[in-house]
């Protein structure tokens, strides 16, 4: 099968804005007095905002009884307050890549954030021309890591999963990914080695030689 399409994760494979998401959640709690330390953020990379509550609620860290709905959406609003406050943009290695793609694929976006939050940052840091298709956990039942997002994605694009790679920095999204057939590349930003070994192929950054590598290895592998 001939590649046809490259899908990105948002947070920590095209931006370094998971830091962003804990400022976000450290001010909203902090108006609950719930204090959560280092791991427990890092229990959150890549899950989306519910059933990271979820599953603070039942660890015991988090009350229960709390409008869960009312505290993503407090979160969420920060989180845009917080985007507009810094000085977002993209390497100049990840702009080199989407150039490099864009000439010969179709490019997506595959976010457990909340859509307002990635359009915004797609804004700030204006490469939103580079994407043929954004989508988010607004547009599916089920977050990562259930494959609704990049099932979505597959059928907006009007492609085969066996034509896309995704690239991914989290066990959540790398899951989704590969339990909707595609080929997913690991990406150590937000999560160590041990968590994303079970992506297809991982790689140490996101820039221009390991993608071209990672598409040679792709085409190789359909070769056979």
């Amino acid at each position: 099968m001939r590649l046809k399409g490259i899908i990105f994760d948002g947070d920590g494979v095209l931006f370094d804005t998971e830091r962003l998401h804990i400022i976000a959640w450290e001010r909203v709690f902090k108006n609950y007095n719930i204090k959560l330390n280092k791991d427990d953020f890092a229990q959150g990379v890549g899950v989306e905002d519910r059933t990271f509550l979820k599953d603070l609620e039942k660890k015991g860290k988090i009350k229960k009884g709390l409008n869960l709905e009312k505290l993503v959406f407090e979160k969420n609003m920060e989180l845009i307050k917080i985007v507009e406050e810094e000085d977002i943009k993209v390497s100049d290695k990840i702009r080199e890549v989407l150039e490099f793609l864009k000439k010969k694929y179709k490019i997506a976006i595959a976010s457990n954030s909340d859509k307002r939050f990635v359009l915004k940052v797609l804004e700030l840091s204006n490469i939103c021309n580079f994407f043929n298709l954004i989508i988010t956990r607004n547009d599916v039942k089920k977050p990562k890591p259930f494959p609704d997002i990049y099932t979505e994605v597959i059928k907006k694009l009007n492609l085969s999963a066996e034509n896309l790679i995704a690239f991914e920095d989290s066990e959540t999204g790398i899951l989704s990914a590969k339990s909707s057939g595609i080929f997913c590349v690991g990406i150590p930003t937000t999560q160590p080695l041990e968590k994303i070994k079970i992506a297809d192929i991982i790689v140490d950054e996101l820039n221009l030689s390991n993608v071209k590598r990672v598409i040679k290895i792709f085409e190789e592998k359909n070769e056979n």
